[in-house]
């Protein structure tokens, strides 16, 4: 672990694409939680929806990455492509840029990404808050607006929208004892106010029948 880690602060290429699925199933374990633990922690997106905080949730994300390796001046998503995965770079470096549109040439911007750093944070958006069937089932996906092409040999680990959105539909097993309870007591009363509005209905039906 130590001589990986050490290979990655030098800035020696590791191919993780075919050095991690190698290593015994613990070790890997280690090295995608210990590469890409604090990236997830620092996404927006994470924060806004208070997930930074969860570790259970946080390593099961871990978990599912696939490590990536891409060759210099290699487009990982074009402009238009649809959003099935976010990328963490772990080493190397990206630019992301949009073709101008017909608007002249001064429109046109490049972003330069770095370790650290990601690509396609629209995607947990789309898991995190859908607003349709299609969304939830991701049969509809998120359209890139920009293009992400390396710059340099980079390393990367993809978090594919379908092992996101699993493990956020089985995250009720991951809340704590007391965000349990409190789930347990909205159902607990959501369940009686329905037996109080049968037990009511039942009364009025029975009065009008009497009548």
């Amino acid at each position: 672990m130590e001589n990986i880690n050490q290979r990655y602060e030098e800035g020696e290429d590791v191919n993780v694409e075919n050095l991690v699925p190698n290593l015994p199933t613990d070790l890997q374990t280690k090295v995608k939680r210990h590469i890409c633990l604090q990236i997830l922690k620092n996404l927006k997106i994470m924060k806004d929806n208070g997930l930074d905080e969860r570790t259970q949730l946080l390593h099961k994300i871990c978990d599912s990455l696939q490590p990536k390796f891409y060759n210099e001046h290699c487009y990982i998503v074009k402009e238009g492509d649809p959003i099935d995965a976010l990328f963490l770079i772990t080493n190397g470096i990206v630019w992301t840029y949009t073709s101008n549109n017909g608007e002249g040439s001064d429109s046109r911007r490049a972003e330069r990404l770095e370790k650290g750093q990601h690509f396609g944070g629209k995607l947990l958006e789309w898991v995190l808050k859908p607003t349709s069937d299609d969304m939830r089932n991701l049969s509809i996906l998120p359209v890139s607006s920009k293009t992400l092409k390396t710059h340099t040999k980079v390393e990367a680990f993809a978090l594919m929208a379908h092992d996101f959105k699993k493990i956020m539909e089985s995250k009720f097993s991951l809340l704590g004892p007391e965000e349990l309870q409190s789930k347990a007591a909205i159902r607990v009363q959501r369940s009686w106010h329905q037996h109080r509005a049968k037990t009511d209905d039942d009364v009025v039906l029975d009065r009008a029948a009497s009548l």
